[in-house]
């Protein structure tokens, strides 16, 4: 592994794993090309049940020999509390987590441990390659802000690298419960949350914002968590000389699942942060369900449908 320079800031990078070790490995190798040198990767697996961390473990294992013994570096979610100091770890740990706990609850398990320390965090999705600037970059251009910033990058598509995919975030639709990304670099000043598959922060702000929301399990997570801190006097801003590629969807894809959180979670946030806007929203879902059905995709149309009768199933049962 590379040498490491003290004298820049210690980077945590949280990587979560589900299912999808053959995109992390790219993920992984993307992020040891960084021309940036002070980091460590945590990767997370979210009980994946399909052999995901001795894959992980044994691209490790044949691309770095400071990694033997290997099992020194893994460790189960509850084996983390004795840990104080991440820059005494070695450059990559995997973690396992005993059962699929949703987004939020994974990538937790180590920015609990992260919590308050002078230190920046970045949260990577797997299917995330990154240029080898990326991580230098957000260093830089986070010195140069307050602390109190969440900062992204611009996406672009891998499979269509000359295209953007968004900076740094989107927009809240709150009459629909629904987002939008932000593709015109003039409108990063109005961003209402920064994308988690690649968001930069000072530790401290999990610690003066807490950790991420739990309750969605999946999508909207970041968007509650940017949105609170937001309206508490927290910045948002983007580092547009750091670019990362997404492959856009591998782990869940747009099927029935994404639809249904997706759905089923922004009424949730407006329920939250908006709620005299929770009917309009409702009536949103139905044009959407209707769309759907029109262009015969029948499992998103479930799902969108499923999401929004759970949303008012969860309402009925008391859960406000």
């Amino acid at each position: 592994m590379q040498k490491r320079n003290n004298n820049n800031p210690l980077v945590c990078i949280v990587i979560l794993n589900y299912q999808n070790w053959q995109d992390t490995i790219d993920c992984l190798e993307s992020v040891f090309r960084s021309t940036y040198d002070n980091f460590r990767v945590f990767v997370i697996d979210n009980d994946s049940q399909n052999d995901s961390i001795s894959k992980l473990m044994g691209w490790a294992k044949n691309h770095f020999s400071d990694l033997d013994p290997l099992e020194k570096n893994c460790f189960s979610s509850q084996d983390l509390n004795p840990i104080r100091e991440p820059s005494s770890l070695p450059s990559l740990v995997f973690i396992q987590n005993d059962k699929n706990v949703g987004f939020a609850a994974g990538n937790n398990v180590v920015l609990r441990l992260l919590a308050g320390q002078d230190i920046y965090v970045w949260i990577l999705n797997p299917d995330m390659v990154v240029a080898e600037n990326a991580l230098l970059e957000l260093v830089q251009f986070a010195r140069t802000k307050h602390s109190n910033t969440i900062i992204g990058s611009v996406v672009k598509f891998y499979h269509d690298p000359g295209k953007i995919q968004m900076y740094g975030g989107g927009h809240i639709k709150f009459k629909s419960g629904t987002i939008s990304f932000v593709v015109d670099s003039d409108r990063v000043a109005d961003l209402d949350y920064i994308s988690g598959g690649a968001m930069f922060i000072h530790a401290s702000l999990l610690q003066k914002y807490g950790l991420l929301p739990e309750e969605y399990f999946l999508y909207w997570e970041e968007t509650d968590w940017c949105y609170g801190a937001r309206i508490q006097g927290c910045a948002l801003a983007v580092c547009k000389r750091s670019v990362v590629f997404d492959k856009v969807g591998t782990t869940i894809g747009r099927s029935y699942l994404a639809e249904y959180y997706y759905t089923r979670n922004g009424l949730l946030f407006l329920q939250k942060y908006k709620r005299e806007n929770v009917r309009k929203a409702l009536f949103y879902c139905r044009i959407r369900l209707l769309k759907k059905i029109a262009q015969l995709q029948w499992k998103r149309a479930k799902g969108v449908f499923q999401g929004a009768e759970s949303f008012k199933k969860m309402m009925s049962h008391g859960n406000k």
